[in-house]
């Protein structure tokens, strides 16, 4: 399929090409002007020259792209549908308030190393300024890539990088005060907030590491730093501020619905839950009922006092 849809641009003359980095991650874009390589606001304190490129995507306009035939494997009910051609993954993103078909096609082959993403003039023209590889294409980029070789997984969290007590992972479903965490740890410590609402884990050399990503929340943090953390806790509101560990069994499940795994994947979801796996036996799960004022930050680092002592 990728080769097929050449038909639709000259990748050849491509003359432009920018990089991003994410989570150790690194995406190249080639383009044929500057406009095709246009990133948003958020993306592009991400950008990055690295010696090696892990993802590859080429980008080309095409007049429309029609509607892809047959039934997706994945529906997200938002922005995007996947489907399955041959040995390569098909995501048409669509919006009503856009146009009737899709705005963009990302056809990407099964190692999510080597793709070419399709924009409707059509669709498009009457919406500038463009932003090719917006949220939440480079999410499915970069989370895909990193489950299809087992090197990670994003959850939902806020992960922060205090002065003097380094890294703190806080995992919540929405509304479970993700943002609100990150605004007290501002206003009491001045950390860096990688992110109030998507962080990368990744395990490096025996040790688990948290990287902020472009995908902030409410509070709109994000940031591309990284940390080493020795715990991680999930956020429940409560009257008092209490920690429970959780036996190893329990994390991993904790740790999964807050999760963002490949669902149209069985390969991908058991690579998922082997790579949580190894997450808890490096890093003890606790669940932190917590009063959304300053006392939480203290208590956070009460605990951690206690836990080096």
């Amino acid at each position: 399929m990728l080769a097929e849809v050449t038909q639709f641009g000259s990748l050849d003359s491509a003359a432009v090409a920018c990089s991003i980095h994410i989570a150790g991650t690194s995406l190249e874009l080639s383009g044929h002007s500057d406009e095709d390589l246009r990133l948003s606001p958020g993306l592009k304190q991400f950008c990055r020259s690295v010696p090696v490129t892990d993802i590859t995507i080429d980008i080309d306009w095409v007049g429309k792209v029609g509607s892809y035939p047959g039934i997706p494997i994945f529906d997200s009910e938002a922005t995007w549908s996947l489907w399955r051609d041959r040995r390569d993954f098909i995501f048409d993103f669509s919006s009503e308030a856009i146009n009737p078909h899709p705005y963009k096609r990302l056809i990407v082959n099964p190692t999510f190393t080597r793709g070419q993403l399709l924009l409707s003039g059509e669709a498009l023209e009457a919406h500038w300024p463009i932003f090719p590889l917006e949220y939440p294409a480079d999410e499915l980029l970069i989370t895909n890539y990193l489950t299809a070789h087992g090197l990670g997984v994003e959850v939902h969290g806020c992960g922060l990088i205090d002065s003097q007590t380094g890294g703190h992972l806080l995992l919540g479903h929405s509304g479970a005060g993700k943002s609100t965490t990150a605004r007290l740890w501002q206003s009491r410590r001045g950390p860096e907030i990688l992110s109030d609402d998507r962080i990368i884990l990744r395990i490096e050399n025996g040790e688990l590491w948290m990287h902020g990503t472009p995908w902030h929340g409410e509070g709109w943090f994000a940031s591309p730093g990284k940390s080493r953390i020795n715990s991680i806790f999930i956020l429940q509101h409560g009257e008092d501020n209490e920690f429970t560990e959780l036996s190893p069994s329990r994390a991993v499940g904790e740790l999964f619905a807050r999760s963002f795994p490949p669902f149209h994947s069985s390969a991908g979801l058991e690579r998922t839950i082997e790579f949580l796996d190894r997450v808890v036996a490096i890093a003890p799960c606790y669940e932190f009922s917590f009063v959304p004022d300053a006392s939480a930050v203290d208590a956070i680092l009460e605990f951690n006092h206690v836990a080096d002592c």
